[in-house]
């Protein structure tokens, strides 16, 4: 019988089946003896095949992913994480405010989603906020950064109906990966989405400012007007694996374009001479903080244990 995975939460998984009844599940046998990189065998979104049996579906078979979002698990720097799969995009909520997200987050992610081919939404949220005039300019620039770059990029707020409108139409018929740093809300946002979901919230830690996990797993819930949503707890930190350091500038798509003018075809886009990339830096066609992050993200591949 073919089911979904719907809810994991390190070992404890739950399965979805056809007739929309969710079952706890657990691996068969033969999973656990295997040797695998990963922290965990299946993931949300995962499709598998289970029998059922009294109080639990055994998962037989994991059928081959569509595509996924791996991040290097930071407990354990030898293993891989499977963040979520056979997906069709992402949306990445983001903060200049209660809390800050820093760019080299924003920049880590959208590099593993275009490392996988999934396509990335971002969502600047608390638009109701005041902010000061210095962080309104940046919300601001980073929006405009963003969006000519090619992200599709929104600004919402759950106490500004109108703001959503454009986001329900992004995630219509779509299975879409939801992330970002705790407190930036993702379950208040979940909550405006889907009235009768009752996500648990929380307030900012008001010393740091910073969210607290009140997502503790990965859940998948659909949504009224057709689509999927896979909630997931706040990551603190994205880190891209499987690349060679070469790779990296492929995956800055404003970097593509000045590729083929570097004098070196294997230029590392650092202090190369003649190097196109860092013209275009200087010119101010390349966006000096994406270049921090590149720069960030290249010296962590060198670190990379594969």
């Amino acid at each position: 019988m073919q089911a979904v995975v719907v809810r994991t939460a390190g070992e404890h998984v739950q399965v979805e089946l056809s007739s929309g009844e969710r079952w706890p599940a657990a691996l068969r046998g033969k999973f656990r003896l295997e040797e695998t990189p990963f922290t965990h065998r299946v993931a949300v979104g995962d499709a598998v095949e289970v029998r059922l049996e009294e109080n639990i579906a055994v998962i037989e078979h994991i059928y081959p992913r569509r595509n996924w979002l791996l991040r290097a698990d930071p407990q354990h720097p030898y293993r891989r994480q499977i963040l979520a799969c056979n997906i069709d995009q992402a949306l990445l909520l983001v903060t200049v405010e209660q809390p800050f997200t820093p760019l080299r987050y924003v920049d880590g992610f959208l590099v593993m989603a275009e490392m996988y081919g999934v396509p990335v939404g971002l969502g600047f949220t608390k638009a109701d906020l005041i902010l000061s005039k210095k962080s309104a300019q940046r919300r601001g620039q980073l929006m405009q950064l963003y969006q000519s770059i090619g992200y599709k990029v929104f600004s919402l707020s759950i106490y500004q109906p109108d703001t959503l409108r454009t986001l329900r139409e992004y995630l219509r018929s779509k299975r879409t990966f939801l992330t970002g740093l705790s407190g930036v809300g993702k379950s208040s946002l979940l909550n405006a989405l889907m009235p009768g979901l009752n996500l648990a919230t929380q307030p900012l830690v008001k010393q740091t400012q910073r969210g607290r996990h009140t997502t503790t797993y990965s859940a998948l819930y659909h949504l009224p007007e057709g689509g999927e949503v896979i909630d997931s707890p706040g990551f603190g930190e994205f880190k891209p694996v499987e690349f060679a350091p070469q790779e990296l500038c492929h995956y800055f798509p404003e970097m593509r374009p000045y590729l083929s003018h570097c004098r070196f075809n294997n230029c590392l886009h650092t202090d190369e001479p003649d190097c196109a990339v860092r013209a275009a830096v200087e010119r101010g066609e390349i966006a000096p903080s994406r270049y921090r992050s590149y720069l960030a993200l290249l010296e962590d591949s060198r670190t990379l244990p594969y």
